[in-house]
């Protein structure tokens, strides 16, 4: 069964994700109670043998999401430091890291402009949302069901 993990906007104060590229990338969790609510959320797909799915909404394209296929999770890496300026001081932020592996990647959008075009730098394009609602929907009738 395929299980969703969807990060939005609102995350985003506690999740970060970096080098990016086709086949994983890497998320920087800074907030304890949330590495612990994903890792509790791994663990649990792990044991039922479910595909898990991650859905990341864009950051400057908020109509636009990124769907991870098939993901793979490394145990997460301690302090992990990471250094943000501010315009009135310089703060570092801590936290984990945990490196993902996918098998591919999908676009989606709920905006007309983009809709069946190309994604820069990919020969991908951007499918219509209304999909991946649904299987966002699906997925949760059945996590339900099986509870």
């Amino acid at each position: 069964m395929k299980r969703f993990i969807t990060f939005n906007k609102k995350d985003k104060r506690f999740i970060k994700m970096i080098n990016q590229t086709e086949k994983g990338f890497e998320l920087v969790i800074l907030s304890d109670s949330v590495i612990k609510e994903l890792l509790e959320t791994i663990n649990n797909c792990e044991e039922k043998n479910d595909e898990i799915y991650i859905v990341w909404q864009m950051k400057f394209k908020q109509t636009n999401f990124i769907l991870y296929k098939k993901c793979t999770f490394s145990s997460p890496i301690d302090n992990f430091n990471s250094s943000k300026r501010t315009m009135e001081e310089k703060t570092t932020l801590c936290g984990k890291k945990i490196k993902v592996s996918c098998s591919g990647n999908s676009f989606y959008t709920n905006s007309y402009m983009y809709k069946n075009k190309e994604v820069k730098k990919t020969k991908v394009r951007y499918q219509d949302s209304n999909a991946l609602i649904r299987m966002l929907k699906i997925s949760e009738l059945n996590v339900k069901c099986d509870e």
